[in-house]
């Protein structure tokens, strides 16, 4: 849980005692009066200089105009053919706030020691179904996906953020055996021509690897000087720019498929997609 945020600010406080603001106002008397006269000649010397620049500039940019590059004229990616990010059907709802992370020690909820209700709170954070999206929506993703059968007007999708909080619920849950029994870890093999069984635990670990470098939080950790340590101390707490999460939850179960999607009927689709 998150607290009241403190800028992590630096020990040093400026001085501001009678005698230093005295002796500053001083100073600044005793200089204005030669400075009026070096102003005079300040003014006409960036007059010329501020002459010179635009006289500069307007000839560069008659001379660059044909040969200029801007994003509107920058080449198609030769794999995806777009010039600007990915398209997301979610990408309306996205709003960015800054949020402060838990300070080194600090228990939340959603540590130990774990119980019914922390369990919950864990399946809270991804279990939002399969959502549906129009026609219209599904031809402007990179990749394509299936119409919903009876209901060919909407395809279905889900977010990967789901998905990478359903991996890391698993992981969660399989460092902990004694209470959540242990791990159903192997399935059939899923590629074809390899006999190697599907490794649950394995893929989420990759999941949330490529989920974390994609999207790489370049927030500065910070290191402080503990007196009671007596040693630089890392600082997690920063405040870190974030989409608002609740604002994408309410997209995901607005857009909840109630209705069994049975995965069996196959009823293709007619848009032309990369993969």
């Amino acid at each position: 849980m998150s607290s009241v945020y403190h800028r992590l600010l630096s020990d040093e406080k400026p001085s501001n005692s009678r005698d230093d603001l005295e002796s500053d106002v001083g100073e600044v008397i005793a200089a204005r009066s030669s400075s009026k006269k070096r102003a005079l000649m300040r003014v006409a010397g960036f007059a010329a200089f501020g002459l010179s620049l635009l006289t500069n500039a307007y000839f560069l940019g008659v001379n660059s105009r044909s040969s200029a590059v801007t994003c509107s004229s920058r080449g198609q990616d030769p794999v995806w053919g777009v010039t600007e990010p990915l398209y997301s059907p979610a990408q309306s709802v996205v709003k960015y706030e800054h949020r402060v992370f838990d300070k080194l020690g600090v228990r939340t909820p959603y540590h130990t020691p774990y119980d019914d209700a922390t369990d919950e709170l864990w399946r809270n954070l991804y279990d939002m179904g399969i959502q549906k999206i129009t026609k219209d929506q599904a031809a402007l993703l990179p990749n394509w996906t299936e119409p919903i059968p009876g209901d060919e007007g909407h395809y279905v999708v889900s977010l990967n953020v789901f998905h990478q909080l359903h991996c890391l619920n698993y992981l969660r849950m399989a460092l902990y055996p004694e209470r959540y029994g242990p791990a159903e870890q192997f399935g059939p093999p899923l590629l074809e021509g390899d006999p190697t069984p599907f490794d649950h635990t394995d893929h989420c670990v990759n999941i949330i690897r490529e989920g974390i470098t994609c999207n790489a939080d370049i927030t500065p950790d910070v290191w402080q000087w503990d007196e009671r340590r007596k040693m630089a101390f890392p600082h997690f707490d920063s405040v870190h720019d974030c989409r608002n999460w609740d604002a994408i939850v309410d997209w995901a179960k607005e857009r909840k498929i109630e209705d069994r999607w049975d995965t069996s009927i196959h009823v293709g689709h007619d848009h032309h997609h990369h993969l």
